[in-house]
């Protein structure tokens, strides 16, 4: 028995629309068709939030759960993509990157559902498209990494681009899915493997390198899509018929420039973009504490003269910014610094020596190696961090909070990274800061929002800080401990209330 799931997802709330990707399921359902092997195919193209996509995915491959006649088990995916947290997420209609894990299907639980089926062979294609976008898979080096640690027995996946690439699309078609289309009928006769489908497909696209297939193999190499049949061969001869929607060239470049058109209404001139922060930065300093009883009994100040590479933490900072490629998308520098280390001479003499407990003598050297240390703009903003202090009104008892909002940006995008913490007394009227409380957040929003409403910057940040402080106000109330019931003791009796009209 043969499986497949195909989902696309064209519609959404806050990234681009991409119309094509309903249409690529259509084209895939109808590929699928043509091949005469697949006993049961899911399609979802409608109701793509992530809570009903992931029940109804979840209840088809719940009803192929426990069969062990599962030959091939494929996934199809059409729609926006992102690398985060060391996984490939599959954007559905609500993603929300301050929510990417609940708003998306990640390529885990993919691996999850198929490994449910036990299928003996397993197939994922994944056409991630950017359209214009921000919500595009992030030049990460664990992007492919994530793609390739799959734990299954024989795995195939096609991605449509390389992990610093974009995929494109018009509104008639993905490239990538088009391609693939035509690759898996390009033979007229015969057998055609997933090894003649990869050949075919990066083939036509040699002369766009960028963008550039990604395949994953673990098998044999062997695995067979399909026997050519009679429907296959109506298919290609149908498909050739129509070039229009066979993208050649010019409809590739007609699909880049409508991307950039797109991308150019993200773009907000550096002065209106400056303006933004220094309305944020007023507001930030005129704005109430909201919290009844946190402005009952405490006051703020802010400052705007911390730097990015003296934030607590900062050391954290710069190697997640290492790691998801930062310098390539905004306007950061990860400044590195040197660190020796002692390593064997030769690994291997090490290695057998701690396996077999030789006594043969292993020779260390030092090297030097270089890790990210800080993050540095590389163009400046009115402020880099806002450090928000929460001090006590004449409470000497009560602890200090302090709130750190830095800031780092592109052409179209400003990120913000925030973090609260209680401080620490080192003295009479000194405070320090406790580095392991410092977890920052991360939130990005376009330009063009941030100039409508310089506020978001700032409002979310500080509703949390005021939030811990509360927490720790009430905190400090005693909690009543509950009634315990009187125990006898030896020998003696819990006397009884006796109602006024009982009897001696």
């Amino acid at each position: 028995m043969n499986i497949a799931a195909l989902i696309g997802i064209s519609n959404y709330r806050v990234a681009e629309q991409l119309p094509a990707c309903s249409k690529d399921v259509a084209e895939m359902r109808r590929l699928l068709f043509a091949t005469g092997k697949y006993d049961d195919i899911f399609i979802h193209s409608t109701n793509t939030e992530a809570a009903s996509l992931k029940d109804a995915l979840r209840g088809f491959f719940r009803r192929h759960t426990g069969s062990d006649s599962i030959q091939e088990a494929l996934v199809y995916f059409s729609g926006h993509g992102v690398y985060h947290n060391n996984d490939v997420l599959l954007c559905c209609s609500d993603f929300d990157l301050n929510r990417p894990a609940s708003t998306s299907l990640s390529n885990t639980e993919l691996d999850d559902l198929l490994r449910s089926v036990g299928p003996k062979v397993a197939v994922k294609i994944l056409d991630a498209c950017q359209s214009g976008s921000q919500y595009i898979k992030e030049a990460a080096p664990g992007f492919e990494k994530a793609l390739r640690e799959s734990q299954l027995a024989s795995f195939i996946c096609m991605a449509s681009s390389r992990s610093d690439q974009s995929s494109y699309a018009s509104a008639e078609c993905s490239v990538f899915t088009s391609r693939l289309i035509d690759a898996a009928l390009s033979k007229a006769e015969g057998l055609v493997l997933y090894r003649d489908i990869q050949a075919a497909l990066a083939d036509s696209f040699v002369a766009t390198p960028e963008q550039t297939p990604f395949f994953v193999v673990q098998g044999t190499g062997l695995e067979s899509f399909a026997q050519v049949t009679p429907e296959m061969r109506a298919l290609q001869t149908a498909r050739s018929a129509t070039q229009a929607i066979v993208e050649p060239e010019n409809t590739l470049a007609a699909s880049i420039s409508e991307q950039v058109q797109r991308m150019d209404t993200l773009y907000v001139p550096v002065e209106v973009a400056k303006q933004a922060i220094d309305e944020a930065r007023t507001g930030l300093e005129r704005a109430p504490l909201s919290h009844p009883l946190v402005s009952r009994f405490y006051e703020k100040h802010a400052v705007f003269d911390r730097k990015l590479a003296t934030l607590p933490g900062a050391k954290e900072l710069a190697k997640f910014a290492s790691e998801q490629a930062w310098e390539k998308k905004y306007f950061v520098r990860i400044v590195q610094e040197p660190r020796a280390v002692r390593v064997a001479k030769d690994p291997w003499r090490a290695l057998r020596r701690s396996i077999t407990w030789s006594p043969d003598e292993v020779e260390y050297v030092t090297r030097v190696v270089h890790e990210p240390s800080q993050l540095e703009p590389t163009e400046t903003l009115p402020f880099e961090v806002a450090e928000v202090r929460f001090e006590p009104k004449a409470h000497p008892s009560l602890k200090s909070f302090v709130t750190y909002i830095g800031l780092a940006h592109s052409l179209t995008e400003l990120v913000v990274l925030s973090a609260s913490a209680r401080l620490l007394e080192a003295g009479w009227t000194q405070r320090s800061i406790d580095v392991s409380q410092i977890k920052f957040q991360q939130q990005s929003h376009l330009w063009k929002d941030v100039v409508q409403d310089p506020e978001v910057i700032w409002r979310e940040p500080l509703a949390r800080a005021q939030e811990a402080i509360q927490g720790y106000l009430e905190g400090l109330i005693p909690r009543k401990e509950e009634a315990k019931p009187a125990v006898a003791g030896p020998g003696e009796a819990i006397a009884e209330k006796s109602s006024p009209n009982a009897q001696s």
